[in-house]
């Protein structure tokens, strides 16, 4: 008894004292910064520059960063550049190897044994095999499905990967076999077709079986998805404008699940440059969402997310260059400016990492 109690104890206390690091993507090249967890104000770490190195994502168990990137010696040729990272959150280069064009974002599935990302101007979906972490170059399929498909996204299961697709206002629903990282085309699951559509980024609620997505124009808004893990399959069952107007300069990005899974949060971008924000949606017991508000933020915010702890948000504006912080009330979900930094030409992608 006296042991497990001191188990608990030292456990507490390690996640605790556990540091939290932002990456940042901007200029071509990532900036690593370490966070005030009193403040949520940053400070310099690490700066790594490579080739035109863009949109990253981690691997599952935070060993690896993958990002885009391209070919030294051909910079037309875009590849994917493997960073280890180390015990205290710096990154070291691995490998650098070509893919099939660009792409928007990337995703491991939850194996960490492979990568996938769309091509939003080719319209495919493509999974690539990891060797020991690493991304050598080796490709496992390209499916073939329509230009403007998005985000890649692996189901909570890991059965199927999800493509959300703007222009074709569906999301592609990909049976995925995690043992040979094969995928199958299913049906597709249709947006709404007035209103929110085209969806662009998708999220999976981790204690229910609902899923939410940015609906990115015609009129921007967010859609809620009833999932059904048995069929693999996602119906779309709601859809919130965000603003009525169709005039095309409003767009929505990115969104992110609050870690008590009572709020989620939507970037709202503006090619004015005038109502760009951050909206804030309660979820309600049934999964649905209910529009509680809007923050205004920096210019064009492609990219946000929150830290671990859910007491900040870093909202990455593209076209204003610039890394807003802001405090998060956890009671209502309200956010609050804390500061600004200057960030590289057009910052793409932010994520947060403990260590």
């Amino acid at each position: 008894m006296i042991k497990n109690v001191c188990a608990t104890l030292f456990l507490l206390l390690t996640v605790s004292q556990a540091d939290e690091l932002l990456y940042l993507a901007s200029g071509g090249a990532i900036d690593v910064k370490k966070i005030d967890s009193k403040t949520g104000k940053l400070s310099d770490f690490q700066r790594v520059e490579f080739t035109l190195l863009s949109k990253f994502t981690f691997s599952r168990n935070k060993k690896f960063l993958y990002a885009q990137a391209a070919m030294k010696d051909n910079p037309k040729q875009v590849s994917v550049a493997t960073y280890k990272v180390e015990t205290d959150g710096k990154l070291t280069y691995v490998y650098n190897a070509p893919i099939n064009g660009g792409t928007t974002e990337l995703k491991t599935d939850h194996t960490d044994n492979y990568l996938a990302f769309a091509n939003y101007g080719a319209g495919t979906a493509t999974v690539c095999k990891l060797e020991n972490g690493i991304f050598k170059g080796k490709e496992v399929q390209e499916i073939k499905l329509e230009k403007k498909a998005h985000a890649a996204r692996f189901s909570p299961d890991n059965k199927m990967l999800m493509i959300p697709a703007t222009g074709p206002n569906v999301i592609f629903q990909l049976a995925f076999d995690s043992k040979t990282g094969k995928v199958t085309q299913k049906q597709s699951a249709p947006g709404n077709s007035e209103g929110a559509c085209q969806p662009r980024h998708l999220i999976f609620h981790p204690k229910i079986n609902y899923a939410y997505s940015t609906q990115e124009r015609v009129s921007p808004g967010v859609a809620t998805w009833k999932w059904d893990p048995e069929k693999g399959q996602l119906t779309n069952i709601e859809n919130i404008m965000c603003n009525k107007e169709m005039t095309g300069s409003l767009t929505t990005a990115d969104l992110h699940l609050s870690p008590d899974n009572k709020f989620l949060y939507v970037s709202l971008r503006d090619k004015n440059n005038e109502r760009d924000a951050i909206l804030l949606f309660r979820i309600r017991s049934n999964g649905q969402l209910q529009y509680a508000n809007r923050f205004p933020c920096e210019n064009i915010p492609r990219s946000f997310c929150l830290n671990k702890s859910g007491d900040y948000v870093y909202v990455a504006g593209q076209k204003a260059n610039m890394l807003g912080v802001y405090k998060i009330n956890k009671a209502d979900g309200y956010l609050t400016k804390v500061t600004q930094y200057e960030t590289g030409k057009g910052p793409v992608w932010v994520e947060t990492l403990e260590i």
